[in-house]
């Protein structure tokens, strides 16, 4: 289980939300919005979406930068 150990940070979870959020929105809620909202709440999911992808970058990025664990 030590492998996994890294997904448990802030980084990770918080990156993932955003992301599974996003993907909520723009694929479940978006839909079943009318029209005019529809467009608009595709485009918040995926930038959402993108956020989230952003954010685990990130945290993969700083650690990778502060080198190997002790």
């Amino acid at each position: 289980m030590k492998r996994f150990a890294h997904l448990a940070t802030p980084w990770w979870l918080g990156g993932v939300t955003l992301a599974a959020a996003g993907v909520i929105v723009a694929r479940v809620v978006a839909p079943a919005l009318g029209a005019t909202a529809q467009p608009v709440a595709q485009i918040a999911g995926e930038l959402l979406a993108l956020c989230g992808l952003a954010v685990i970058s990130i945290g993969v990025s700083r650690r990778v930068h502060r080198g190997p664990a002790p």
